[in-house]
């Protein structure tokens, strides 16, 4: 069984990705999502209708999810993160670029 996973909220991507997993920060310098390459996955959700019988239909949803790659060396999912970053840029725009 894998480890549990460290959750914690998108808001704090740019901090967590500075720091592997066993805690060390990570080398090669600071890591600027939003200098890495942007690309996107579709994966998807499946659901069986009525698990209790074999020949039950299977509907699947796809799910974009977004991720940012560090030429190869580093890569997360950033959906959240993007969804938050362009949140902050739309409230931005319309206080005519003054932060609150």
């Amino acid at each position: 069984m894998a480890p549990a996973c460290h959750v914690f909220p998108s808001s704090e991507l740019e901090a967590q990705v500075q720091v592997a997993g066993d805690g060390r920060v990570r080398k090669g310098g600071r890591i600027d999502l939003s200098a890495c390459e942007l690309f996107s996955i579709v994966q998807y959700e499946c659901q069986i209708d009525r698990p209790d019988i074999s020949d039950s239909p299977v509907r699947c949803w796809p799910v974009q999810r977004w991720c940012q790659d560090r030429k190869g060396t580093f890569m997360v999912e950033t959906t959240a993160w993007e969804g938050t970053k362009a949140r902050k840029e739309v409230e931005s725009s319309q206080s005519g670029g003054v932060k609150a």
